[in-house]
């Protein structure tokens, strides 16, 4: 015990020492550590520097000089009808990989809907390639690693994430699976549980109803919007599944976006091998290119009666199919009237001016597919949709008759222009954006365009297109809540609950 003592004594008085000492580079060359305590500094002025403003409106800002990636330095071709893009970054060890294939996917008969929902997630969940579904599963849950794959009207996918080192395997393991599905019964009945419960659950809330109902009003019928209903599900087999998974990732044309930590010239040369032994037949007959969707053109007001305290509503009007001349000014009006959040006139209007909503807003579809919508949007009290309404084409007939400020136009532009790095805020989003970029058309230059189309918007123009857009007397406006109470809204169409499927 009296030697501890003593160390431990001794241990002290160094750490005292040491804590003394004043911080490397503070003593001058002949300077010592008596000579720098000894020192009385109390009739010293004190100088304290910094380069802060005196008021945080005198700070500055460096000038806004970022430059999108470009497409080109990413891209790569593989083969005749394969392409894509390779974005290296060996921060962390990890690998994201998505192939598209361009296939037109849409069943053809309303019995067939209810399976071909089911097409996509089972693909990976049925496995295949001689390997079971549980066993893929332990796998990849032993390595980390994931494969997801997914079936659309015009693009089927699949997805691999895992670490750098694992990707080779991943790659063979996932051919092998996609290439030969097994559709396992088992997983097929799990599968066919959830789609019914769904199904059943599809309108619990105020805002599923909402989007069926926005749906309903505004598009003519077509096999893309056609519902399925419980007792079709139940009825799927795996053989139906198998039918329609004919051909969904055959190599007719392949774009692939992969990102992460590999070396570009070694990924070229072993997806050469991957994409050259990539074997799926195509479905026998040529798909049909499925029809845009068009509109019912119907304005007007429609209510889903439902006994709720907070009114859902959507104002909806039909927009433009890109590339289109007028989206990048119609962006920028609606950045204006009610898509920069509380710099936003609904927002400042609606909410805190007048506290009759926590949300609302307007936003333009950007679709290169179908002619999109522009909508507008809030939730407020059934007691107050009349006098929301009204505060709502108030702000859009004054925004068209009178135009934005000059501050309301350069902050609208800035925060457009601002916010392009976002897109690109991973290896993996950058990757991504370029491949969908290049199925849909986008030309290289598109980003770097963006600047110039949005620098380029006048308050003429954003006048034009609030009035052209967002007209009233051209919108579908879809409300969900209790009839009673919307009799200043009269006259307008009740929608009943139990139509608002599309069959």
């Amino acid at each position: 015990m009296k030697t501890n003592y003593l160390i431990s004594a001794a241990f002290l008085a160094v750490l005292t020492a040491c804590s003394m000492m004043p911080r490397h580079g503070s003593m001058g060359r002949n300077s010592s550590a008596d000579d720098i305590y000894s020192r009385d500094y109390s009739d010293e002025p004190v100088v304290v520097k910094s380069d802060l403003p005196e008021h945080y409106s005198k700070i500055e800002f460096p000038e806004y000089k970022y430059v999108a990636p470009y497409p080109k330095d990413f891209r790569v071709e593989i083969a005749e009808g394969v392409t894509g893009y390779i974005v290296s970054d060996t921060t962390l060890p990890l690998v994201d990989f998505t192939v598209y294939f361009e296939e037109s996917n849409l069943p053809q008969a309303l019995k067939d809907v209810a399976a071909f929902e089911m097409v996509g997630s089972m693909i990976r969940r049925g496995s295949g390639g001689g390997i079971s579904a549980h066993a893929l599963e332990d796998s990849l849950e032993f390595v980390s690693a994931s494969i997801t794959t997914s079936v659309g009207t015009y693009l089927s996918a699949f997805d691999i994430n895992c670490l750098s080192k694992d990707f080779p395997s991943m790659l063979e393991l996932a051919k092998n699976v996609l290439t030969a599905p097994a559709f396992d019964k088992d997983q097929l009945e799990i599968m066919k549980a959830n789609f019914v419960t769904a199904y059943e659950r599809r309108f619990e809330t105020p805002a599923k109803v909402l989007s069926a109902l926005k749906s309903k009003v505004n598009y003519v019928p077509n096999p893309r919007l056609w519902d399925a209903n419980a007792a079709e599900y139940k009825a799927v087999t795996a053989a139906d599944v198998k039918r329609l998974a004919k051909g969904v990732y055959s190599s007719k044309r392949i774009v692939f976006a992969l990102s992460g930590d590999i070396n570009k010239d070694s990924a070229v040369t072993m997806l050469k091998g991957f994409f050259d032994s990539w074997n799926v037949a195509s479905a026998k007959a040529e798909k049909p290119v499925p029809e845009p969707l068009s509109f019912a053109r119907k304005p007007g007001v429609y209510v889903v009666d439902k006994d709720i305290t907070q009114a859902n509503i959507t104002m909806n009007q039909p927009f433009v199919k890109r590339p289109h001349p007028d989206y990048y000014p119609t962006a920028v009006a609606s950045f204006i009237l009610g898509g920069g959040s509380f710099s936003s006139r609904l927002m400042n209007r609606v909410r805190s001016d007048e506290g009759l909503a926590y949300s609302v807003y307007s936003t333009v579809g950007n679709d290169y597919r179908d002619t999109a919508m522009t909508t507008i949007a809030l939730q407020t009290k059934v007691e107050t949709v009349d006098f929301a309404m009204k505060l709502v084409f108030e702000e859009v007939e004054k925004l068209a008759k009178d135009g934005p400020t000059a501050e309301e136009l350069e902050q609208a532009k800035k925060s457009l222009v601002e916010s392009l790095p976002s897109l690109f805020d991973s290896p993996s989003a950058t990757a991504s954006i370029f491949a969908r970029g290049e199925l849909v058309g986008k030309s290289d230059n598109h980003y770097l365009d963006y600047v110039t189309e949005i620098n380029a918007v006048t308050a003429e123009q954003v006048k034009a297109m609030i009035a052209k857009y967002f007209d009233k007397k051209k919108m579908t406006i879809s409300i969900v809540g209790p009839v009673a109470m919307f009799d200043a809204l009269k006259p307008f169409t009740v929608i009943p609950l139990d139509s608002l499927e599309f069959r």
